[in-house]
Parts: structure tokens; C-alpha cells; sequence
């Protein structure tokens, strides 16, 4: 694998990963939640955050998904490289919750194989060893090969 392009091989490690959690939604919230600790909030993060908690939330999941984007795509307030992959976390949650509460139509398939490598970005991004290891133990660890 250490031939195949990064992007192909955070690809690669996000879909093993995502394809290891038992509870999909409520995972990827986790690792949206370590983020937040270090990231700030906002209502669309924590609208996020409550979504991956509850499941009865989860066909809400377009709907709050169509909130996060419009601020992610905001030419008022344009985020900062790091809360744009911030951001992109919380989008992924909406997704997986959409997705998993059966509502169509689902978004792509691959969204969860996402969150792994955005959370890689993210702790690149941004210089704070605290976000790197709370990303760090939520995930479980970094791909090895990177």
C-alpha cells in the first residue's frame, strides 16, 4: 500500500476503520465531539453533536446537514482551514445519521470512510497537541504508512 497515493491510502484507512464501528453515527459523533473540546462550538456543531446522540434525531440528518453547509459555504463568515475540515466532521455526522435512519435519498455511501482521514487533516492542520491526541484516542490511532 505504501506505493498508492496519500489520499488513496487515507481513503483506504477510513473505510477500514469506519467498516470496524458498531455503532456507526454514534462514532463518528464521538470523534466530532473530541474535536469540538478543542475547536470552539457553534449551533450547527452542537446541533451535530445531538443528532449522533439520539437516534430518534437521526432522520433529521439532511436537514441539519443543509444548516452546516450553508455555513460552511457562508461568504459573510468565511471559516479558516481548520474549521473548514471542522465543519466537514459535522457534515459527515449528518450524513451517517441521514443514511442510517433509511431517509431518501442517502447520501454517498463512502461518507463514513471520510471521517478518518478528515480527523487526520484536521490534526494537521491545526498546532494543538491536545486536539491530536484527543483525535488520536478516539480513532484509535493513525494510519501507520502516511
Amino acid at each position: 500500500m505504501a506505493d498508492l497515493p496519500t489520499n488513496e491510502r487515507l481513503y483506504i484507512w477510513g473505510r477500514n476503520l469506519f467498516q470496524q464501528q458498531q455503532e456507526p453515527v454514534v462514532w463518528a459523533g464521538s470523534v466530532l465531539a473530541a474535536a469540538a473540546r478543542k475547536m470552539g462550538r457553534s449551533p450547527e456543531i452542537d446541533e451535530a453533536l445531538i443528532l449522533a446522540e439520539r437516534e430518534d434525531q437521526w432522520p433529521r440528518g439532511r436537514e441539519v446537514f443543509d444548516r452546516i453547509r450553508r455555513r460552511s459555504l457562508s461568504r459573510e463568515d468565511p471559516l479558516t482551514e481548520e474549521h473548514a475540515l471542522y465543519f466537514a466532521l459535522a457534515e459527515l455526522v449528518a450524513k451517517l445519521a441521514h443514511n442510517a435512519a433509511g431517509q431518501r435519498p442517502p447520501f454517498d455511501h463512502d461518507s463514513g470512510w471520510r471521517v478518518g482521514p478528515t480527523a487526520y487533516r484536521l490534526a494537521g492542520a491545526k498546532d494543538d497537541l491536545e486536539l491530536h491526541e484527543d483525535l488520536t484516542r478516539t480513532l484509535g490511532g493513525w494510519p501507520q504508512d502516511i
